[in-house]
């Protein structure tokens, strides 16, 4: 796991991840199958759940664009049974980023976007020793924007 911004120099208070991130997102576990996964992105609207052990310690993060790449191709030809037991069989580490870039809730917004831009990654896990505090995401960087021009 590597956690970054930790000790680089911070803007405004208002700059830092912790006041535009998701507080306390939905997670999953490396054993949910990937319908799980699926059906709890939908129903909360989010496009990423980092992945927690049992004592909540940040073991991956699954996208959404990770399900549409573990999914059979839309020109497959079995059934839409055996595609719905696919995907309850089928565990989040198998589709999962384990070893997430991750950033403290007190980065600076610079450094955050910096690693998205970098890593090619919509959303960065928060942690705080190892257990995720946030989530902050290409949303956040927008409302941040927003906010700073009105």
């Amino acid at each position: 796991m590597r956690i970054h911004g930790a000790e680089a120099p911070m803007g405004s208070d208002s700059s830092q991840v912790k006041h535009w991130m998701t507080q306390d997102p939905h997670t999953c576990h490396k054993e949910d199958s990937l319908a799980d996964a699926r059906d709890l992105m939908a129903e909360h609207r989010c496009r990423r759940l980092p992945v927690v052990d049992d004592n909540g310690h940040l073991t991956g993060i699954v996208s959404f664009g990770d399900l549409r790449q573990a999914a059979p191709s839309s020109v497959t030809t079995l059934s839409l049974f055996e595609i719905n037991y696919f995907w309850a069989k089928l565990p989040v580490s198998d589709a999962m980023t384990a070893d997430p870039v991750t950033v403290a809730p007190d980065s600076s917004i610079d450094i955050a976007c910096r690693l998205m831009l970098d890593y090619s990654i919509g959303g960065l896990p928060v942690v705080v020793e190892r257990k995720v505090v946030g989530i902050f995401t290409t949303t956040d960087v927008l409302r941040f924007i927003v906010e700073q021009s009105t």
